[in-house]
């Protein structure tokens, strides 16, 4: 009995230490994986500015996060920053359109070389760079907001009556839930709708898709709209105890 007992607190140990922020952390890179998965799987390129358009979607969710605390909405005990998810979504969405608009799309039509597609988004890369730093600063940005855990170290030894304790905080939990419904989301567009369907055409085989009918604006406009996901970046999100 004194040898299980020592198994589960090592294993407790492990999930506190090791497997419970590792599982949060591959499910943050995995939403940022999905984008740019669809951009090199769809567009055949590299898009060196996905990770500052997710910058600037996170960027918006904490200045709508930041309004909806000033004038006192809250999401009770979780993140406000849930109610302004959608807006960071939109922001993304609409400056993805304007880049594509502006840029993409004259390189498109010259039917450029991947390579060139590469060299331009690394221009909009800095220029998105820019933006963000000018809208709200170089420096990481905090804001607390809703319960930061679910039970405590402690709480947890009570419970268990074992001498390790595990933590499990929301934003955790939170995390991992949005990239699963994120992820089955995706899978469903891709298999089930007609837009999804054509995405996949256009991937597998560009020029058949073409005289198909299917309209490669159209299927880059989709696509940027299911690929634009804000993430936490480089700044960090804290809650309240």
């Amino acid at each position: 009995m004194p040898e299980f007992v020592d198994i589960l607190n090592a294993i407790v140990l492990f999930s506190n230490f090791v497997l419970v922020p590792a599982i949060s952390y591959g499910a943050q890179l995995a939403l940022g994986a999905l984008g740019i998965t669809l951009v090199y799987g769809i567009l055949r390129f590299s898009n060196f500015a996905h990770g500052d358009l997710m910058a600037f979607g996170t960027m918006t969710v904490i200045l709508v996060t930041w309004g909806f605390q000033s004038i006192g909405i809250s999401f009770g005990p979780l993140p406000t920053a849930l109610l302004a998810l959608p807006f960071g979504i939109m922001g993304a969405i609409a400056l993805s359109l304007m880049f594509d608009k502006t840029v993409y799309k004259f390189y498109r039509a010259k039917k450029s070389a991947p390579v060139i597609f590469v060299i331009v988004s690394t221009g909009v890369m800095f220029m998105t760079n820019a933006i963000v730093r000018f809208i709200i600063g170089p420096s990481d940005q905090r804001f607390m907001d809703g319960t930061k855990f679910i039970f405590r170290p402690r709480e947890f030894k009570e419970f268990t009556g074992l001498s390790e304790g595990l933590a499990l905080k929301s934003t955790q939990v939170l995390t991992l839930t949005v990239t699963i419904m994120c992820v089955a989301a995706l899978f469903y567009f891709l298999q089930k709708t007609r837009t999804g369907k054509a995405m996949r055409a256009f991937s597998d085989n560009k020029d058949l898709a073409l005289l198909s009918g299917i309209n490669p604006d159209r299927v880059v406009s989709y696509h940027l709209d299911s690929c634009c996901r804000p993430s936490h970046h480089r700044w960090h999100f804290v809650w309240l105890r």
